[in-house]
């Protein structure tokens, strides 16, 4: 029975020496976000920005959405009672929640114009666009729910440093 114990302390020991050793060492013992594998940037040669978000407001209503190189757009719906916790919501690793609005979508990008569909609970909702200039995207959004059409106007908001919150 002794040598049981002696067996587990010793690999408790050993356990406890490389997590010290891998903090001293620098070397990540949690998960690690993944690198996106190299390849086409969609959104290359196109005035997207994607140090920040781009925010339309309709009402009480604020539809957020983040492009990132790679090729994916993030996106949230809330409103303006929630609208400074909505831009933490628009991260590359979300899965997506369309009870909330929230998505992260591949687009089909076609020289300038910019095409996806989002999928809420009941429905689908196409989108197609551009890029206006550095600081607006404009698409047109088509709901096969209710049949509304609208143009969405969004304008760019640069990060807030940390330093700066």
């Amino acid at each position: 029975m002794s040598r049981v114990k002696t067996f587990l302390l010793l690999i408790i020991a050993l356990l406890a020496i490389g997590l010290v050793a891998s903090r001293f060492l620098g070397v990540a013992t949690g998960p690690v976000a993944p690198t996106p594998p190299p390849g086409p940037r969609p959104f290359a040669g196109l005035p997207i920005r994607f140090d920040g978000h781009y925010r339309e407001q309709r009402n009480e209503a604020v539809y957020l959405m983040r492009f990132f190189p790679e090729g994916r757009i993030v996106m949230i719906n809330g409103t303006t009672e929630v609208d400074s916790t909505l831009p933490g919501f628009l991260i590359r690793e979300t899965k997506g929640n369309p009870a909330i609005g929230l998505y992260n979508v591949v687009p089909r990008v076609t020289g300038d114009s910019i095409h996806f569909t989002t999928y809420p609970e009941k429905g689908e909702i196409d989108y197609a666009g551009a890029a206006v200039d550095s600081v607006s995207v404009r698409f047109k959004r088509y709901s096969h729910i209710t049949g509304a059409r609208q143009l969405m106007e969004y304008e760019f908001r640069a990060d807030t440093p940390a330093s700066e919150q």
